[in-house]
């Protein structure tokens, strides 16, 4: 189902000191902050649906249900999201000493600290559905991690204020928007003094809003009460049925990706809803950890990866063999730097040949050391060296299961710093390249559109190997006798 926006629909979320408004109408989607509830309705006093994440109805005894425990049941692991809602009550005492006591004589339980700190924003939306009984029962409470999870059709795998965090709910958002031109709610969260998590909220309770009129959202409960005020104590969520049929999810491998180049790559496919798994020897970060030049290794995580997929997409060659020279590099570190960079990739690319999807594409990381060199960097270049040819030898074997391609980045800074001066004007495109600037050819290169290309070795340097320099060129000095 794609999301026809014809008329005005409204996701609003709290921050701090005001409101966050997503709209859609007519196919376009704006944000806005406000400080009050009622200057926000002053803005849009008419409108087609109206969902908000802030406590709507409230218990004035024990024996009244509102929704919050099924939606805590609903969320399992993130349960923790749904704040205990307070009682009337205690919602309008005077201090936060009384609004805990008023919770306890009436629901029997004190009130933690999160939910006493939004308890004027619950009590500023109560007195206005009070004073503007037009708007009762018309702006509704909805709930945006358990919306997002319907809308993702299963429960979300991170948590919403870290950067895999933002992806998923961005993909998940693209998903349901796919004429609208989404922001970097970075930026935006920047202009608008709010989280970015606070607009990716309220965009989500902006695309339930948008199907609540097309009659493809529920509440829970089924059968809501109402509180003493005439107001439904429910959560407006998207029905289980209503999801965007999902193609099967893409399946991508990336060694060594938990810093660096392989990072950026494995965050580009997690951004684009793939299913990603790294593997890499760090201990640091939530990823599969494990040495690649171990064959046992290898074969456990192939094995995880093929038991939980059943099929492989996107393997990414990624992780780095170790630099040493002619005079410092033993037989042993030479050999482990081969194991990592030329027999690791071939022999996951021969667990994963039975399992391969078809249009899928294996990448590997090869460098511009493949074809120049500096002085004692012999275990280095020879695994890349190795990889580039490895590239074409499988780009035949593999011919109609699957396309290979190789990677030689040149000079690319991790750090994204800019350099000016000699350090750039080395590479005719004028910078030192960025991690994105391989990540972007890694997601060209898995894409349809590079449906023709296989076996190729594709060099981005900016031009660095092409640039002949010699004494005085380009800002560079020869020397000698400084060496």
């Amino acid at each position: 189902m794609k999301v026809n926006n014809t008329k005005v629909y409204l996701g609003v979320d709290g921050c701090r000191g005001g409101w966050v408004a997503a709209i859609l109408s007519n196919g376009i989607l704006s944000l806005e902050r406000f400080d009050t509830i009622r200057s926000l309705v002053k803005a849009y006093p008419e409108f087609d649906a109206f969902l908000i994440d802030m406590v709507i109805g409230l218990r004035s005894n024990s024996m009244q249900i509102r929704p919050d425990d099924l939606a805590r049941k609903a969320l399992k692991g993130h349960s923790s999201t749904v704040f205990p809602t307070p009682c009337r009550q205690a919602v309008y005492a005077e201090t936060e000493e009384d609004k805990k006591k008023a919770n306890i004589v009436t629901l029997g339980k004190s009130l933690p600290k999160q939910t006493i700190n939004i308890i004027p924003k619950i009590k500023e939306l109560d007195e206005f559905l009070e004073e503007h009984s037009e708007y009762k029962n018309r702006i509704l409470e909805s709930h945006p991690e358990l919306a997002f999870a319907r809308l993702k059709g299963s429960a979300l795998d991170s948590n919403k204020k870290g950067y895999i965090g933002y992806l998923e709910r961005m993909y998940i958002l693209e998903r349901y928007l796919p004429e609208c031109t989404l922001p970097d709610f970075r930026d935006r969260a920047k202009e608008l003094k709010c989280n970015p998590d606070d607009l990716l909220d309220a965009v989500c309770l902006a695309v339930t809003a948008s199907m609540s009129a097309h009659n493809l959202c529920e509440t829970i409960p089924s059968n809501p009460e109402q509180d003493d005020r005439g107001l439904y104590m429910q959560i407006t969520i998207p029905k289980e049925d209503s999801i965007v049929p999902m193609t099967e999810r893409k399946v991508a491998v990336v060694t060594g990706g938990a810093h660096g180049i392989g990072k950026t790559i494995a965050d580009e496919f997690y951004r684009q809803g793939v299913k990603v798994y790294v593997i890499d020897k760090s201990t640091e970060g939530n990823h599969y950890v494990g040495d690649i030049s171990d064959r046992a290794v290898l074969e456990a995580f192939a094995e995880k990866v093929i038991g939980e997929c059943g099929r492989i997409d996107y393997p990414v060659n990624n992780a780095l063999p170790v630099m040493k020279g002619i005079d410092e590099c033993s037989y042993e570190e030479f050999q482990y730097a081969l194991s990592v960079g030329v027999t690791a990739p071939f022999y996951l690319s021969k667990l994963f040949a039975p399992y391969f999807s078809k249009g899928g594409s294996i990448i590997n990381i090869s460098s511009s050391r493949d074809r120049m060199s500096q002085p004692q960097t012999e275990s280095y270049t020879a695994a890349k060296g190795g990889i580039a040819a490895l590239t074409h030898a499988l780009a035949v074997s593999l011919s109609g299961k699957v396309r290979v391609n190789s990677i030689s980045p040149g000079w690319i800074d991790t750090e994204y710093r800019e350099y000016e001066g000699a350090d750039a004007l080395q590479q005719p495109a004028g910078r030192v390249g960025n991690p994105m600037d391989i990540a972007n050819l890694v997601m060209f290169l898995c894409s349809e559109k590079a449906g023709f290309i296989t076996g190729e070795n594709i060099c981005v340097d900016g031009g660095m190997t092409k640039l002949m320099v010699y004494h005085d060129d380009h800002g560079w000095t020869y020397e000698p006798e400084k060496q």
